[in-house]
């Protein structure tokens, strides 16, 4: 596997060099050495300029794994230069049944529709590849092109998941300002969007806007009063300055999610600090029953029964 993954490292830094005689040579002779079929049909598909042949080589590809994704997705790309919409369409079906958040696939789709006139099938598909990657230019360009060509329109539905995406991305990658200004967007088009206030509320929580994090945790629960996430998230927020209300959270917590490790564990935290000590060490037992591993449940209740409950 290693000196597999070393070749193909070396054709791949050939091709990026556009040094296709190098390419062609490691392909022939170490990955044809190491008896990859499939890698060495796919590879040698790469470089072959003819598109029949490229065709014909992606096929071999496939014929020894079916479930090769990437040869899908070019072998789609071929059968689009060929003109051979209907198979370029069965190619990125396939790619999407063995990935069903392929971007690329959802973005090539849409192209291949786009060429077949298939103006909203095409938007369509532009638009899941954006919702699975908001930053992905080529399908951002693709989706553009159409509104320039077509009279088109792109429903509101869209535009909110589409900055709902955005501003989850940025969360998740700690561009926190970037990401209100998203969710709000995202809002803007949808007020009752429970994830939204939810995803805002832990942006204003990582950077220290306190009561905006709080008004918004408390709206996602007012949109969805299952939300458990959104009762943990501001219990954690009120912890230290107002452990009563952070309790009643971590309870309602748990009543919607019985094996909530965290929120049990909070819950015998502040029963340990306000002196119910009985109460702590049956949550603890909870969580030690739910995780005969967990660490800090046992060293809390280890510390209760040692110095508060010794005697």
């Amino acid at each position: 596997m290693k000196d597999k993954n070393k070749v193909i490292k070396r054709i791949v830094n050939a091709l990026n060099a556009n040094d296709y005689d190098s390419a062609r040579k490691i392909i022939e002779n170490d990955l044809k050495r190491l008896g990859c079929s499939d890698e060495y049909y796919f590879y040698l598909a790469l470089i072959t300029e003819n598109l029949e042949k490229k065709r014909e080589l992606y096929t071999k590809a496939i014929e020894v794994n079916p479930d090769f994704l990437d040869a899908y997705i070019n072998r789609g790309l071929v059968n689009n230069e060929l003109q051979d919409y209907d198979k370029s369409l069965e190619d990125y079906n396939r790619a999407i049944e063995l990935d069903s958040r392929c971007a690329l696939a959802y973005n090539n789709r849409g192209y291949t529709k786009y060429k077949m006139k298939d103006y909203k099938g095409a938007l369509d598909d532009y638009n899941r590849a954006i919702l699975l990657n908001p930053k992905f230019q080529m399908a951002l360009d693709n989706k553009a092109q159409i509104f320039q060509e077509v009279c088109i329109k792109d429903d509101e539905d869209f535009v909110e998941k589409y900055y709902l995406s955005l501003g989850i991305a940025d969360v998740n990658s700690g561009a926190f300002p970037d990401a209100i200004r998203n969710l709000d967007e995202a809002i803007r088009f949808n007020p009752k969007s429970d994830i939204a206030y939810f995803y805002k509320g832990i942006a204003c929580h990582s950077i220290g806007k306190d009561e905006e994090a709080y008004k918004n945790y408390t709206k996602a629960i007012e949109l969805n009063k299952k939300m458990t996430d959104a009762y943990f998230n501001r219990g954690q927020l009120i912890f230290n300055t107002n452990p009563k209300l952070a309790l009643d959270d971590f309870v309602s917590a748990v009543a919607l999610d019985p094996k909530f490790i965290d929120a049990y564990y909070s819950i015998a935290a502040i029963q340990k600090n306000s002196g119910q000590y009985e109460d702590a060490i049956k949550n603890l037992d909870k969580i030690i029953e739910l995780e005969p591993h967990a660490v800090n449940a046992k060293a809390l209740k280890k510390l209760i029964l040692t110095k508060y409950l010794k005697n």
